[in-house]
């Protein structure tokens, strides 16, 4: 099959479909090597169509670099099927060049799901013909090798990249949507490490700036590595410390606690200054200017916990930023200072950090119920009563509803 030109100069391909001859509009701006290219896609579809398999990738992707008035030429003559020729990984192309202004790893977080999806529906199937019934069966096979919380974030995610192709009208419905997620966090691998577990892997890093990394870790809840990064000589001020983050947390603030002072002076008063010999040093030198990647931090890390005594607990960073915000609800600030100091929202705090200590917390607990008892056994008379602090008196009024019922008791 050729293109051919008209005596007006324009372009136009000329081929047969169900014994009807139709006609391919190019226009007069092709050049004869473009216009054959047309007429080679129109070729291998039609050859695609006669032995009854779909469109190749690779086929769908060339027709995408035509103008979208051929496009639509394409369509009205039945040649392809507008939209829905659209196929799963032109659509994970789509959605990671949507996302490529989120940091490393957020990006290879989602190419994982993507490759997962590929792996399950196959990267040519076209995206109109993933129905929710397929998702529903892609979520019991990956239960059987992955757990929850992986599950819930492979439908969540696949949600997401669908929702994409809803937004930019390649389809009708999301196939992901009513499909019930799951839970995304698992409290078996939550877990509070004390100030004596830290100081004794603090004490084993191999030099200040591992100390300093665990101690911003741990006590200013910082990010790691994402947030220390970028952290400079001049963010640490007299009682705060400067966050700088080009994401949707945006900048914030941390206190300078004493932890963390101590190790960042001895690493400061250290530095090469005027008068001194060798490279004079900036205030807005990197202070982990050597970090190196998260792999390998990790290892010198695990390499200090191994060799502090003290054993390794799940999920590394994320549960020292977990412990030192689970310090901060139990000390009584509010929501919003939290909030402002860490970078997230109330919801993902109390769901993904703020741990439940039990035996913290049911001491208070245990200890009204114990005054409870003490006053069930030994009375009460009036003048103790006056003496009674709030939090007093309401244990002796649940005290006195419980035994008389709340008719008898005055509010």
């Amino acid at each position: 099959m050729q293109a051919y030109k008209t005596g007006q100069g324009k372009w136009q391909v000329n081929f047969s479909v169900n014994g009807k001859q139709r006609t391919l509009y190019l226009g007069g701006d092709f050049t004869s090597g473009s216009a054959d290219r047309v007429a080679r896609i129109v070729t291998d579809i039609l050859a695609c169509r006669n032995r009854g398999d779909s469109v190749p990738l690779e086929v769908l992707r060339r027709i995408e670099t035509l103008p979208e008035r051929v496009q639509a030429s394409f369509e009205k003559h039945g040649l392809i099927d507008g939209a829905t020729s659209r196929t799963l990984e032109m659509l994970l192309e789509s959605f990671y060049e949507s996302k490529a202004h989120l940091k490393a790893n957020s990006q290879t977080s989602y190419k994982a799901i993507g490759n997962l999806l590929l792996r399950h529906f196959g990267g040519s199937t076209k995206i109109s013909s993933i129905e929710k019934s397929a998702c529903e069966r892609l979520k019991t096979v990956l239960r059987k090798d992955y757990s929850v919380c992986s599950v819930t974030n492979v439908i969540k995610r696949g949600r997401m990249i669908f929702k994409l192709a809803v937004d930019a009208e390649w389809l009708a419905k999301n196939p992901f949507a009513g499909i019930s997620a799951g839970v995304d966090f698992n409290l078996d691998r939550m877990f509070y490490v004390d100030r004596k577990m830290i100081y004794r892997v603090i004490e084993h890093c191999r030099d200040d700036y591992d100390r300093l990394l665990l101690a911003l870790a741990r006590f200013a809840g910082l990010r790691i590595p994402s947030e220390v990064e970028r952290l400079r000589f001049c963010d640490f001020t007299e009682n705060v410390i400067h966050i700088h983050r080009e994401t949707k947390t945006g900048s914030r603030e941390v206190p300078l606690f004493g932890e963390i002072r101590e190790i960042f002076t001895q690493i400061n008063n250290r530095r090469p200054t005027v008068g001194n010999l060798g490279t004079l040093c900036q205030p807005t030198d990197l202070v982990f200017a050597n970090l190196g990647n998260k792999e390998a931090i990790r290892r010198r890390i695990l390499a200090a916990i191994r060799a502090s005594g003290v054993e390794q607990w799940a999920k590394l960073f994320v549960n020292l930023r977990s412990s030192c915000i689970t310090d901060m609800v139990e000390r009584g600030y509010k929501e919003k200072t939290l909030d402002a100091m860490f970078g997230n929202s109330a919801v993902i705090r109390s769901r993904h950090y703020v741990q439940f200590r039990k035996e913290k917390e049911y001491a208070k607990v245990l200890a009204d119920n114990a005054h409870m008892l003490k006053l069930l056994h030994e009375g009460v008379d009036e003048s103790s009563i006056f003496s009674m602090q709030t939090d007093e008196l309401l244990v002796l009024r649940d005290l006195l509803v419980n035994r008389f019922g709340t008719g008898r008791i005055a509010s």
